[in-house]
């Protein structure tokens, strides 16, 4: 009598980790979008293919090329996890009015944001979003405490072990923010003399001390001038000239501008944000509207570097 060998369960999350290796173009992309450590990343590959005895992608090869077995496993990962998502839509219990209760850092994207939430609902209308804005320890505390299903927060609160996340809440890599000094359009304020005035945010808020420790750094003095509670209240304090900010290029309004190059201003390190959502999913499309916006901003994100490239090429042939 043959005895057959039963064959593995396979883990999803080697299998979605598989599609984001595949999907980004490599480990060190791959490690970024999940914030999984890069050697974490080759950890579960292995794993994945000890579990199906197979070698997934041709490792000799650069750039990263899928095996033979490599191409069956992408088509039924995808599937697999379609299904997935598809079985936890049905069977989950949304609360009571069916919303989905989005938390959002106050400068991701005033303006963007609900046009890509809007785009979201025109493929999925039965989804309500409500959403919120907040400081991020506000936002993940309220996050644990099943106030919302997703969060939209600064990732450097857990990475540098200012805040310890639940064990029930998984992180996902949004962006990779990048800072810039800023001020009112036609600005009659000096740039390179010191002390520099500062319109800022409150002392919570991640951006004021990456300011202070770049200028610190350059052995610049400043004054802070204004402090606002809100990113709508630090855009007026910078459109009426009323010192320099420090904003993501999401947070860019009318009537503010980029400080140049050449004005003394020391160069500022990127912040990450990310989405926070519990592992079990707490609302039926909550990981489907994860993968939107992060397809999203980095739609945006190419756009920005491709006009941003257009505009220095511009310079450069006038």
């Amino acid at each position: 009598m043959l005895i057959m060998m039963p064959f593995p369960d396979i883990n999803l999350d080697l299998i979605r980790c598989f599609l984001t290796v595949v999907e980004s173009g490599g480990f060190t992309q791959a490690s970024t979008r999940l914030h999984v450590t890069q050697s974490g990343i080759t950890l579960k590959i292995k794993r994945l293919e000890e579990q199906l005895k197979c070698r997934l992608f041709r490792r000799t090869v650069k750039p990263l090329e899928l095996s033979h077995e490599g191409e069956i496993v992408l088509g039924y990962g995808r599937r697999l996890l379609d299904l997935n998502q598809e079985m936890v839509e049905r069977v989950a219990k949304p609360k009571k009015d069916g919303a989905l209760r989005l938390g959002v850092v106050d400068h991701f994207g005033p303006q963007l944001l609900p046009m890509w939430l809007a785009e979201f609902r025109e493929s999925f209308p039965n989804v309500k979003i409500v959403s919120d804005i907040g400081m991020t320890h506000e936002l993940l505390k309220d996050l644990e405490d099943d106030k919302f299903d997703l969060v939209i927060a600064s990732a450097g609160y857990t990475a540098m072990g200012e805040y310890k996340l639940a064990p029930s809440i998984e992180e996902t890599h949004l962006q990779k923010e990048t800072l810039l000094w800023v001020h009112a359009e036609n600005s009659r304020i000096d740039p390179s003399k010191d002390p520099l005035p500062l319109v800022m945010f409150g002392t919570k808020c991640r951006f004021r001390p990456i300011a202070l420790e770049a200028l610190q750094k350059a052995g610049r003095t400043w004054e802070i001038v204004y402090v606002g509670g809100s990113l709508n209240s630090v855009q007026t304090a910078v459109e009426a000239d009323l010192g320099l900010s420090v904003l993501s290029p999401l947070s860019l309004a009318q009537g503010i501008a980029i400080a140049h190059k050449g004005s003394r201003l020391p160069k500022l390190p990127t912040a990450d944000l990310a989405i926070y959502s519990r592992k079990t999913p707490s609302h039926p499309a909550a990981q489907r509207l994860t993968a939107f916006l992060a397809a999203s901003v980095a739609a945006w994100e190419a756009d920005y570097r491709s006009s941003g490239r257009a505009r220095a090429q511009r310079v450069r042939s006038s």
